[in-house]
C-alpha cells in the first residue's frame, strides 16, 4: 500500500479558491448547536466535526468541510464517517485517524481525504523538545508556539497554514480553528 501524503500548500490553496461564502462557521456537536440559525448554515461554508455533520445533513446542509481528530470516531462509527466524508465538500483527518485506520479504511482516506501533521502530540515535553519548538516557531512564522520554561506549563500553540501542521491540543475545535484560519 502505498504511503500518504500531507495536505500540501496547493491543497490549501484549492480549498480556499473553493469557497462559496464570505463567512465560515464552525459547527459542533452538542446539545446548543441545534439552536443555530438554519439560515446562517446554509449562507456559510460550515465546518463540521465529528457527528455534528448528521444534523447538517438531515437539515439539507452540505458541510463544506468535515473535520475528524478522533480515531475511535472512525472505529466506532465507521459507516455514519464514510457518509459524512461522501457529503462533504473536502474532509480533513489528522494522521492519527489515518494511522489507526485499518488498511481497507487508509485506502479510503487516502482517496476521500487530506491528512494534516500534528506538530506535536503532547504539550509537555522536557527542555531539548521545548528547545526544538521554540527554533520552529523561530524559522517558521506560520507557527506560533509558546514554550513555557516552567516543567509544569503546556506547550500552547496555532497554525496559520495547515500546510505546514496543526497544534493539537486535544480538540477537534481547536483544530477546526486553525483549518478555518
Amino acid at each position: 500500500m502505498s504511503h500518504f501524503q500531507y495536505i500540501t500548500k496547493s491543497d490549501v490553496d484549492n480549498l480556499i479558491s473553493e469557497k462559496k461564502h464570505d463567512n465560515a462557521v464552525i459547527f459542533l456537536s452538542g446539545p446548543t448547536s441545534v439552536n443555530t440559525s438554519l439560515a446562517l448554515l446554509k449562507n456559510s461554508d460550515v465546518i463540521a466535526v465529528n457527528g455534528s455533520a448528521r444534523y447538517l445533513l438531515d437539515n439539507e446542509i452540505k458541510p463544506f468541510i468535515y473535520v475528524l481528530t478522533d480515531d475511535r470516531f472512525l472505529l466506532q462509527r465507521n459507516e455514519d464517517f464514510k457518509l459524512f466524508v461522501k457529503e462533504s465538500k473536502f474532509t480533513i483527518v489528522n494522521c492519527d485517524v489515518y494511522e489507526k485506520a485499518s488498511i481497507e479504511d487508509k485506502r479510503f482516506l487516502q482517496e476521500n481525504c487530506y491528512i494534516i501533521k500534528m506538530l506535536y502530540k503532547r504539550e509537555k515535553g522536557g527542555f531539548f523538545k521545548k528547545i526544538k519548538f521554540k527554533i520552529l516557531s523561530m524559522k517558521n512564522k506560520n507557527i506560533l508556539i509558546s514554550v513555557p520554561w516552567s516543567k509544569r506549563k503546556r506547550l500552547v500553540g496555532f497554525s496559520l497554514d495547515i500546510s505546514d501542521g496543526y497544534c493539537s491540543c486535544h480538540t477537534v475545535a481547536y483544530a477546526a480553528i486553525q483549518i478555518a484560519y
